[in-house]
C-alpha cells in the first residue's frame, strides 16, 4: 500500500506528489497520479504537507485527508 494526501479547496480536489523536483508539481488530479507519485508511509506523506504549508500558506484553508492506495 501506498499513500498520498488529497486536498479539497474551492478550486477541485488535488492529491499531493511525492518528488516534486521530479515530477515538476506540487498536486495533481485523480486521473494523472502516477504511482511513482505516491508516499511509502502516511508520515511521509504528512512531512510532506507540513513543509508544503510553510512555503505555501494560501493552501492552510484546504481540507486534507491521507489517502491509502491499494494495490500500489
Amino acid at each position: 500500500m501506498k499513500y498520498t494526501i488529497e486536498s479539497i479547496s474551492n478550486e477541485g480536489q488535488y492529491f499531493l506528489v511525492n518528488g516534486w523536483n521530479k515530477h515538476k508539481t506540487f498536486w495533481v488530479k485523480k486521473e494523472n497520479l502516477k504511482q511513482t507519485m505516491l508516499f511509502k508511509t502516511p508520515g511521509q506523506a504528512k512531512v510532506s504537507l507540513t513543509k508544503l504549508l510553510k512555503i505555501m500558506e494560501d493552501y492552510k484553508k484546504d481540507k486534507f485527508k491521507i489517502v491509502e492506495i491499494k494495490g500500489a
